[in-house]
């Protein structure tokens, strides 16, 4: 019985280290017939193409794993562009630059308006003065638009010069023309903080600032 149990777990070894070898050489023993099949090496599902085969019964710690959820497997990696926030200054400049393109055309309605009553109380030239006035609110629009400077200071002038003229209409002619005085000072306030504040940002940062389409403004009224 002893001479048995030898001659058959011999047996076995022999089988199991056969089917080793033929693993080695790229074959496996058919469990039925006996028949020859390749061996193929296939490449595991979710591993990334080019990482190295992990052998079967390895224990990997997946926090030691970095996957990127979203990304082809070989998808070429897009380089990171890193984009600078506005500074205090800039932002402020977009902001008072929406308010000036808003005032300024209430200020080209108004003058407008003031000239169609003047033109209609007398027949003097005074209403072709105050219609000269609409020089000013048009410069201030096409200098907040392209942030030009120069533009925006002769706003400012004309400003002054229709303040001085709303007061003399408020005591000699109208005295509702009080509320047009204090527009006036409104206006000229919003323009003169928009003036300065685009005086401290280069022509070639401006010209950059008016590219930028999705940044957010926000409406001053002061």
């Amino acid at each position: 019985l002893g001479s048995f149990t030898t001659a058959v777990t011999a047996a076995m070894t022999t089988i199991e280290d056969n089917r080793q070898c033929a693993a080695e050489r790229g074959e496996a023993k058919g469990e039925v017939k006996g028949d020859t099949f390749p061996v193929v090496q296939g490449t595991p599902i979710g591993v990334p193409v080019g990482a190295p085969q992990i052998p079967m019964g390895v224990v990997v710690a997946v926090s030691s794993l970095t996957v990127e959820v979203g990304v082809p497997v070989g998808a070429p990696q897009m380089p990171m562009v890193a984009v600078s926030p506005l500074k205090v200054k800039e932002q402020e400049v977009l902001n008072y630059r929406a308010a000036v393109l808003l005032l300024s055309g209430l200020d080209i309605a108004a003058t407008l308006l003031k000239t169609a009553a003047l033109l209609a109380s007398t027949r003097n030239l005074v209403w072709l003065a105050l219609a000269l006035f609409i020089l000013g609110p048009l410069s201030g629009m096409v200098g907040a638009k392209t942030l030009n400077h120069s533009l925006v200071s002769v706003y400012f002038a004309f400003c002054g010069l229709k303040t001085a003229a709303e007061i003399a209409f408020a005591i000699n002619m109208w005295e509702w023309n009080v509320l047009f005085v204090v527009m006036q000072g409104w206006i000229i306030k919003i323009v003169a903080t928009f003036m300065s504040t685009l005086d401290g940002i280069s022509a070639l940062r401006r010209s950059e600032l008016l590219e930028l389409k999705d940044v957010p403004v926000h409406m001053v009224y002061w």
